[in-house]
Protein backbone atom coordinates (compact mmCIF):
# COMPACT_ATOMS: atom_id res chain seq x y z
CA UNK A 1 0.00 0.00 0.00
CA UNK A 2 1.42 3.39 -1.03
CA UNK A 3 1.48 6.38 1.28
CA UNK A 4 1.94 9.97 0.16
CA UNK A 5 5.25 11.83 0.19
CA UNK A 6 4.37 13.83 3.29
CA UNK A 7 3.51 10.73 5.27
CA UNK A 8 6.67 8.99 4.09
CA UNK A 9 8.91 11.91 5.10
CA UNK A 10 7.19 12.13 8.49
CA UNK A 11 7.65 8.42 9.16
CA UNK A 12 11.29 8.52 8.10
CA UNK A 13 12.04 11.13 10.78
CA UNK A 14 9.65 9.89 13.46
CA UNK A 15 12.02 7.49 15.18
CA UNK A 16 14.61 10.20 15.87
CA UNK A 17 11.86 12.63 16.93
CA UNK A 18 10.54 10.16 19.48
CA UNK A 19 14.02 9.33 20.72
CA UNK A 20 14.68 13.01 21.39
CA UNK A 21 11.31 13.37 23.10
CA UNK A 22 11.93 10.44 25.44
CA UNK A 23 15.42 11.76 26.26
CA UNK A 24 13.97 15.19 27.09
CA UNK A 25 11.80 13.64 29.83
CA UNK A 26 14.61 11.86 31.66
CA UNK A 27 15.45 13.03 35.16
CA UNK A 28 18.93 14.48 35.47
CA UNK A 29 20.29 11.41 37.27
CA UNK A 30 19.63 9.23 34.16
CA UNK A 31 18.47 6.43 36.45
CA UNK A 32 15.62 5.31 34.21
CA UNK A 33 13.17 7.76 35.82
CA UNK A 34 11.03 9.88 33.49
CA UNK A 35 8.51 12.69 33.87
CA UNK A 36 5.11 12.14 32.22
CA UNK A 37 5.50 15.37 30.23
CA UNK A 38 8.02 18.19 30.00
CA UNK A 39 6.35 21.31 31.42
CA UNK A 40 2.98 20.53 32.98
CA UNK A 41 3.68 17.65 35.34
CA UNK A 42 2.46 18.14 38.90
CA UNK A 43 3.70 16.54 42.13
CA UNK A 44 2.34 13.03 41.60
CA UNK A 45 3.50 13.04 37.98
CA UNK A 46 6.99 14.04 39.04
CA UNK A 47 7.26 11.49 41.86
CA UNK A 48 5.48 8.48 40.33
CA UNK A 49 7.81 6.63 38.00
CA UNK A 50 7.06 2.95 37.34
CA UNK A 51 4.47 3.40 34.61
CA UNK A 52 6.39 6.17 32.90
CA UNK A 53 9.56 4.07 32.90
CA UNK A 54 7.59 1.28 31.22
CA UNK A 55 6.17 3.68 28.62
CA UNK A 56 9.63 5.03 27.79
CA UNK A 57 11.05 1.53 27.33
CA UNK A 58 8.13 0.48 25.13
CA UNK A 59 8.69 3.49 22.86
CA UNK A 60 12.35 2.54 22.52
CA UNK A 61 11.35 -1.08 21.85
CA UNK A 62 8.76 -0.21 19.17
CA UNK A 63 11.06 2.15 17.29
CA UNK A 64 14.16 -0.04 17.42
CA UNK A 65 16.04 2.48 19.57
CA UNK A 66 16.45 0.14 22.56
CA UNK A 67 19.27 -1.90 20.94
CA UNK A 68 21.12 1.37 20.27
CA UNK A 69 21.54 1.98 24.01
CA UNK A 70 24.73 0.69 25.56
CA UNK A 71 24.54 -2.46 27.66
CA UNK A 72 25.06 -0.32 30.77
CA UNK A 73 22.21 2.03 29.80
CA UNK A 74 19.88 -0.89 29.20
CA UNK A 75 20.86 -2.47 32.51
CA UNK A 76 20.21 0.78 34.40
CA UNK A 77 16.69 1.09 32.98
CA UNK A 78 15.82 -2.56 33.60
CA UNK A 79 17.16 -2.44 37.14
CA UNK A 80 15.11 0.70 37.76
CA UNK A 81 11.92 -1.18 36.86
CA UNK A 82 12.97 -4.23 38.90
CA UNK A 83 13.49 -1.91 41.86
CA UNK A 84 9.74 -1.37 42.27
CA UNK A 85 9.05 -5.01 43.05
CA UNK A 86 8.35 -5.92 46.64
CA UNK A 87 10.77 -8.42 48.11
CA UNK A 88 9.34 -11.67 49.45
CA UNK A 89 9.65 -10.50 53.03
CA UNK A 90 7.94 -7.15 52.37
CA UNK A 91 4.27 -6.89 53.29
CA UNK A 92 2.12 -5.74 50.35
CA UNK A 93 -0.44 -2.95 50.86
CA UNK A 94 -3.25 -5.33 49.86
CA UNK A 95 -3.69 -9.04 50.69
CA UNK A 96 -2.41 -11.57 48.18
CA UNK A 97 -0.11 -9.12 46.40
CA UNK A 98 3.25 -10.53 47.47
CA UNK A 99 5.85 -9.68 44.84
CA UNK A 100 3.78 -6.88 43.29
CA UNK A 101 5.44 -3.90 41.63
CA UNK A 102 4.62 -1.02 43.96
CA UNK A 103 4.89 2.65 43.00
CA UNK A 104 4.17 4.25 46.38
CA UNK A 105 3.96 7.77 44.99
CA UNK A 106 1.26 6.75 42.54
CA UNK A 107 -0.83 4.88 45.09
CA UNK A 108 -0.66 7.81 47.52
CA UNK A 109 -2.08 10.08 44.82
CA UNK A 110 -5.03 7.86 43.85
CA UNK A 111 -8.20 8.90 45.69
CA UNK A 112 -9.73 6.28 47.94
CA UNK A 113 -13.15 4.98 46.85
CA UNK A 114 -15.85 7.38 48.07
CA UNK A 115 -18.21 5.80 50.58
CA UNK A 116 -20.27 7.79 53.06
CA UNK A 117 -20.53 6.73 56.70
CA UNK A 118 -24.20 5.88 56.16
CA UNK A 119 -23.44 3.76 53.06
CA UNK A 120 -20.64 2.01 54.92
CA UNK A 121 -22.91 1.10 57.83
CA UNK A 122 -25.64 -0.15 55.48
CA UNK A 123 -23.15 -2.28 53.56
CA UNK A 124 -21.80 -3.84 56.74
CA UNK A 125 -25.30 -4.50 58.05
CA UNK A 126 -26.18 -6.27 54.78
CA UNK A 127 -22.91 -8.21 54.82
CA UNK A 128 -21.95 -6.82 51.40
CA UNK A 129 -18.29 -6.60 50.34
CA UNK A 130 -16.59 -3.20 50.21
CA UNK A 131 -16.46 -1.41 46.84
CA UNK A 132 -13.39 -2.14 44.69
CA UNK A 133 -10.41 -0.11 45.82
CA UNK A 134 -8.94 1.73 42.80
CA UNK A 135 -5.53 1.63 44.46
CA UNK A 136 -5.56 -2.18 44.54
CA UNK A 137 -6.71 -2.30 40.93
CA UNK A 138 -3.95 0.13 39.93
CA UNK A 139 -1.35 -1.94 41.78
CA UNK A 140 -2.41 -5.06 39.89
CA UNK A 141 -2.46 -3.25 36.53
CA UNK A 142 0.97 -1.68 37.13
CA UNK A 143 2.35 -5.10 38.09
CA UNK A 144 1.03 -6.56 34.85
CA UNK A 145 2.53 -3.72 32.88
CA UNK A 146 5.94 -4.05 34.53
CA UNK A 147 6.05 -7.83 34.02
CA UNK A 148 5.02 -7.50 30.36
CA UNK A 149 7.55 -4.71 29.74
CA UNK A 150 10.40 -6.70 31.30
CA UNK A 151 9.35 -9.87 29.45
CA UNK A 152 10.03 -8.15 26.12
CA UNK A 153 13.71 -8.10 27.17
CA UNK A 154 13.59 -11.66 28.57
CA UNK A 155 13.76 -10.30 32.12
CA UNK A 156 11.61 -12.28 34.58
CA UNK A 157 10.72 -10.58 37.86
CA UNK A 158 13.26 -11.29 40.56
CA UNK A 159 10.48 -12.71 42.74
CA UNK A 160 7.61 -14.70 41.16
CA UNK A 161 4.36 -12.79 41.49
CA UNK A 162 1.58 -15.00 42.79
CA UNK A 163 -1.33 -12.56 43.14
CA UNK A 164 -3.70 -14.44 40.84
CA UNK A 165 -5.90 -17.56 41.12
CA UNK A 166 -3.60 -20.59 41.00
CA UNK A 167 -6.21 -23.34 40.62
CA UNK A 168 -8.90 -23.78 37.94
CA UNK A 169 -11.98 -23.32 40.17
CA UNK A 170 -10.90 -19.99 41.71
CA UNK A 171 -9.82 -18.75 38.28
CA UNK A 172 -13.19 -19.57 36.77
CA UNK A 173 -14.90 -17.82 39.70
CA UNK A 174 -12.72 -14.74 39.13
CA UNK A 175 -13.56 -14.63 35.41
CA UNK A 176 -17.27 -15.11 36.06
CA UNK A 177 -17.16 -12.34 38.65
CA UNK A 178 -16.07 -9.75 36.10
CA UNK A 179 -18.69 -7.48 34.53
CA UNK A 180 -18.72 -8.73 30.95
CA UNK A 181 -21.49 -6.33 29.98
CA UNK A 182 -18.62 -3.80 30.10
CA UNK A 183 -15.90 -5.79 28.35
CA UNK A 184 -13.30 -3.02 28.26
CA UNK A 185 -12.64 -3.28 32.00
CA UNK A 186 -13.34 -7.01 32.24
CA UNK A 187 -11.10 -7.70 29.26
CA UNK A 188 -8.25 -5.70 30.79
CA UNK A 189 -8.42 -7.79 33.95
CA UNK A 190 -8.53 -11.01 31.94
CA UNK A 191 -5.44 -9.87 29.98
CA UNK A 192 -3.60 -9.32 33.26
CA UNK A 193 -4.57 -12.83 34.38
CA UNK A 194 -3.24 -14.24 31.10
CA UNK A 195 0.10 -12.49 31.59
CA UNK A 196 0.43 -13.78 35.15
CA UNK A 197 -0.55 -17.33 34.21
CA UNK A 198 1.80 -17.48 31.25
CA UNK A 199 4.85 -15.76 32.78
CA UNK A 200 4.57 -16.48 36.51
CA UNK A 201 2.66 -19.77 36.59
CA UNK A 202 5.62 -21.92 35.51
CA UNK A 203 7.74 -20.36 38.28
CA UNK A 204 5.33 -21.25 41.11
CA UNK A 205 5.20 -24.86 42.35
CA UNK A 206 1.49 -24.92 43.19
CA UNK A 207 0.19 -23.55 39.87
CA UNK A 208 -1.48 -25.81 37.31
CA UNK A 209 -0.46 -23.64 34.36
CA UNK A 210 -1.83 -25.84 31.57
CA UNK A 211 -5.15 -26.29 33.36
CA UNK A 212 -5.43 -22.54 34.00
CA UNK A 213 -4.76 -21.75 30.35
CA UNK A 214 -7.45 -24.24 29.35
CA UNK A 215 -9.97 -22.63 31.72
CA UNK A 216 -9.24 -19.15 30.37
CA UNK A 217 -9.38 -20.27 26.75
CA UNK A 218 -12.71 -22.04 27.17
CA UNK A 219 -14.19 -19.15 29.14
CA UNK A 220 -13.21 -16.53 26.53
CA UNK A 221 -14.56 -18.75 23.75
CA UNK A 222 -17.89 -18.76 25.56
CA UNK A 223 -18.07 -14.96 25.34
CA UNK A 224 -17.80 -14.75 21.54
CA UNK A 225 -20.63 -12.96 19.75
CA UNK A 226 -20.94 -14.48 16.25
CA UNK A 227 -22.47 -11.29 14.83
CA UNK A 228 -19.85 -8.73 15.89
CA UNK A 229 -16.92 -11.01 16.74
CA UNK A 230 -16.71 -9.23 20.10
CA UNK A 231 -16.43 -10.71 23.56
CA UNK A 232 -19.15 -9.82 26.04
CA UNK A 233 -22.04 -11.18 28.10
CA UNK A 234 -25.22 -9.12 27.62
CA UNK A 235 -28.55 -9.34 25.78
CA UNK A 236 -27.29 -6.91 23.13
CA UNK A 237 -23.87 -5.59 22.07
CA UNK A 238 -22.37 -2.90 24.32
CA UNK A 239 -21.58 0.59 22.96
CA UNK A 240 -19.03 0.63 20.18
CA UNK A 241 -16.14 1.88 22.34
CA UNK A 242 -16.76 -0.85 24.90
CA UNK A 243 -17.08 -3.49 22.17
CA UNK A 244 -13.86 -2.76 20.24
CA UNK A 245 -11.72 -1.75 23.20
CA UNK A 246 -12.95 -4.78 25.10
CA UNK A 247 -12.10 -7.01 22.14
CA UNK A 248 -8.62 -5.51 22.12
CA UNK A 249 -8.07 -6.55 25.74
CA UNK A 250 -9.35 -10.08 25.11
CA UNK A 251 -7.17 -10.39 22.00
CA UNK A 252 -4.24 -9.29 24.15
CA UNK A 253 -5.07 -12.14 26.55
CA UNK A 254 -5.33 -14.61 23.67
CA UNK A 255 -1.97 -13.45 22.35
CA UNK A 256 -0.30 -14.23 25.68
CA UNK A 257 -2.03 -17.61 25.73
CA UNK A 258 -0.96 -18.34 22.12
CA UNK A 259 -4.59 -18.89 21.19
CA UNK A 260 -6.26 -17.85 17.89
CA UNK A 261 -8.95 -15.20 17.54
CA UNK A 262 -12.35 -16.86 17.32
CA UNK A 263 -14.16 -14.66 14.76
CA UNK A 264 -11.52 -12.48 13.04
CA UNK A 265 -13.63 -11.74 9.95
CA UNK A 266 -16.59 -10.55 12.03
CA UNK A 267 -14.31 -8.38 14.15
CA UNK A 268 -12.86 -6.80 11.02
CA UNK A 269 -16.37 -6.11 9.73
CA UNK A 270 -17.26 -4.47 13.05
CA UNK A 271 -14.13 -2.29 13.06
CA UNK A 272 -14.64 -1.17 9.46
CA UNK A 273 -18.13 0.12 10.18
CA UNK A 274 -16.45 3.21 11.63
CA UNK A 275 -12.92 4.42 12.33
CA UNK A 276 -11.67 5.12 15.86
CA UNK A 277 -12.30 8.31 17.87
CA UNK A 278 -9.19 10.53 18.21
CA UNK A 279 -8.25 9.61 21.81
CA UNK A 280 -5.01 7.60 22.05
CA UNK A 281 -6.53 4.48 23.60
CA UNK A 282 -9.29 4.25 20.97
CA UNK A 283 -6.82 4.62 18.09
CA UNK A 284 -4.42 1.96 19.33
CA UNK A 285 -7.21 -0.46 20.28
CA UNK A 286 -8.82 -0.23 16.82
CA UNK A 287 -5.45 -0.75 15.12
CA UNK A 288 -4.53 -3.60 17.47
CA UNK A 289 -7.72 -5.51 16.69
CA UNK A 290 -7.39 -5.30 12.90
CA UNK A 291 -3.63 -5.91 13.05
CA UNK A 292 -4.10 -9.11 15.06
CA UNK A 293 -6.99 -10.26 12.87
CA UNK A 294 -4.88 -9.81 9.72
CA UNK A 295 -2.47 -12.32 11.23
CA UNK A 296 -5.17 -14.95 10.67
CA UNK A 297 -7.10 -13.78 7.61
CA UNK A 298 -6.85 -11.59 4.50
CA UNK A 299 -10.49 -10.55 4.91
CA UNK A 300 -10.89 -6.94 3.63
CA UNK A 301 -7.13 -6.36 3.87
CA UNK A 302 -7.12 -3.55 1.27
CA UNK A 303 -9.89 -1.68 3.11
CA UNK A 304 -7.96 -1.98 6.37
CA UNK A 305 -4.84 -0.66 4.67
CA UNK A 306 -6.76 2.29 3.26
CA UNK A 307 -8.15 3.09 6.72
CA UNK A 308 -4.66 2.73 8.23
CA UNK A 309 -3.35 5.38 5.83
CA UNK A 310 -6.11 7.73 7.02
CA UNK A 311 -5.31 6.96 10.66
CA UNK A 312 -1.67 7.95 10.09
CA UNK A 313 -2.88 11.50 9.51
CA UNK A 314 -5.04 11.30 12.64
CA UNK A 315 -1.98 10.22 14.65
CA UNK A 316 0.06 13.10 13.22
CA UNK A 317 -2.48 15.53 14.68
CA UNK A 318 -1.52 14.21 18.13
CA UNK A 319 2.13 15.21 17.67
CA UNK A 320 3.29 18.38 19.39
CA UNK A 321 6.14 20.83 18.94
CA UNK A 322 8.21 18.77 21.40
CA UNK A 323 7.87 15.86 18.90
CA UNK A 324 5.97 13.68 21.37
CA UNK A 325 2.36 12.59 21.02
CA UNK A 326 -0.32 13.73 23.43
CA UNK A 327 -3.04 11.42 24.69
CA UNK A 328 -5.66 13.77 23.22
CA UNK A 329 -4.97 16.24 20.40
CA UNK A 330 -3.38 19.36 21.90
CA UNK A 331 -3.67 18.16 25.50
CA UNK A 332 -1.30 16.02 27.54
CA UNK A 333 -2.75 13.33 29.77
CA UNK A 334 -3.84 14.90 33.05
CA UNK A 335 -4.79 11.81 35.12
CA UNK A 336 -3.39 8.30 35.47
CA UNK A 337 -5.47 5.73 37.40
CA UNK A 338 -7.35 8.69 38.87
CA UNK A 339 -4.20 10.44 40.12
CA UNK A 340 -3.57 13.97 38.82
CA UNK A 341 -0.21 13.86 37.01
CA UNK A 342 -0.21 16.98 34.83
CA UNK A 343 -1.99 20.24 34.04
CA UNK A 344 -3.01 18.96 30.61
CA UNK A 345 -0.98 21.46 28.59
CA UNK A 346 -0.49 21.46 24.84
CA UNK A 347 2.51 19.12 24.90
CA UNK A 348 3.41 15.49 24.39
CA UNK A 349 3.07 12.96 27.18
CA UNK A 350 4.70 9.56 27.68
CA UNK A 351 1.48 7.55 27.87
CA UNK A 352 0.04 9.05 24.69
CA UNK A 353 3.39 8.70 22.96
CA UNK A 354 3.66 5.04 23.96
CA UNK A 355 0.17 4.21 22.69
CA UNK A 356 0.51 6.04 19.38
CA UNK A 357 4.05 4.81 18.77
CA UNK A 358 2.67 1.30 19.19
CA UNK A 359 -0.12 2.15 16.73
CA UNK A 360 2.42 3.41 14.18
CA UNK A 361 4.49 0.22 14.56
CA UNK A 362 1.40 -1.87 13.81
CA UNK A 363 0.47 0.34 10.84
CA UNK A 364 4.00 -0.11 9.45
CA UNK A 365 3.34 -3.86 9.40
CA UNK A 366 -0.22 -3.51 8.04
CA UNK A 367 1.03 -1.37 5.15
CA UNK A 368 4.17 -3.50 4.70
CA UNK A 369 6.40 -0.41 4.78
CA UNK A 370 10.18 -0.68 4.64
CA UNK A 371 11.07 1.02 7.92
CA UNK A 372 13.81 -0.96 9.70
CA UNK A 373 13.62 -1.16 13.47
CA UNK A 374 9.88 -0.63 13.86
CA UNK A 375 8.17 -3.55 15.59
CA UNK A 376 5.03 -3.81 17.74
CA UNK A 377 5.68 -4.91 21.31
CA UNK A 378 3.47 -7.26 23.32
CA UNK A 379 1.49 -5.30 25.89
Amino acid sequence: MRINAGQSAWLQGLRDDLGQFVTSLQHDDHSGRYRPCRDGSVEAGTKAALGFGCFAKKILDATGLWPQLTAAEQRTRLDFLHGFQLREEEKPPFPGMTGAFLDKALLRAIPAPPESWRAQMKRRWQGAPPPPDPRAEALLAETKQAIATLAWSDEPPRVPFGGFPRQPAPLLARLNGLDWSRPWGAGAKSAALAVFIRTQGPRLPDVETVALQRVMTQFLQGLVDPTTGGYFRAPSPPPRGQLINGAMKVLNALEWLDEPIHQPERLIDTCLLQGPPPAGCHVVDWIFVVHRCLGQTDHRRLEIQQQAVTILDLIRRHQNRDKGFSYAPGQAQSHYYGAAISRGLDEGDLHGSCLLTWAVAMIVEILELDLPGWKPFRA
